[in-house]
């Protein structure tokens, strides 16, 4: 974890490893796979917050191994960029969604 912190891992083994696991915890949580099962608010509210925690913690692993990479300058520009995406998606599941139900619905 240290190394992927510092952005001493290449960026194509940062990037998937990282990005991959937290497309699937996101799919996981926001799909109809435990919904039927787990029906607790406070659940969702948690895993949601946890979800930004782990975005913010992808966000710097990535960035700083953008900024190490030496390659084509276009690949740190995109991953840099999906992170961003990454972490609004977040930051909207975990705290607008509930703060703002009506102008979240009313823009949808």
């Amino acid at each position: 974890m240290k190394n992927y912190w510092l952005g001493n891992t290449s960026l194509a083994k940062t990037f998937w490893s990282l990005v991959l696991f937290i497309l699937i915890y996101f799919y996981v949580i926001h799909s109809n796979l435990l919904h039927k099962k787990i029906e607790s608010l406070g659940f969702y509210i948690f895993v949601d917050m946890l979800g930004v925690v782990l975005s913010f913690f992808i966000l710097g692993s990535v960035w700083r191994s953008a900024n190490n990479y030496k390659g084509n300058k276009i690949w740190p520009i995109l991953s840099k960029t999906s992170l961003i995406l990454i972490v609004i998606y977040s930051l909207y599941k975990a705290y607008f969604k509930w703060r703002f139900p009506d102008l979240i619905n009313n823009i949808f």
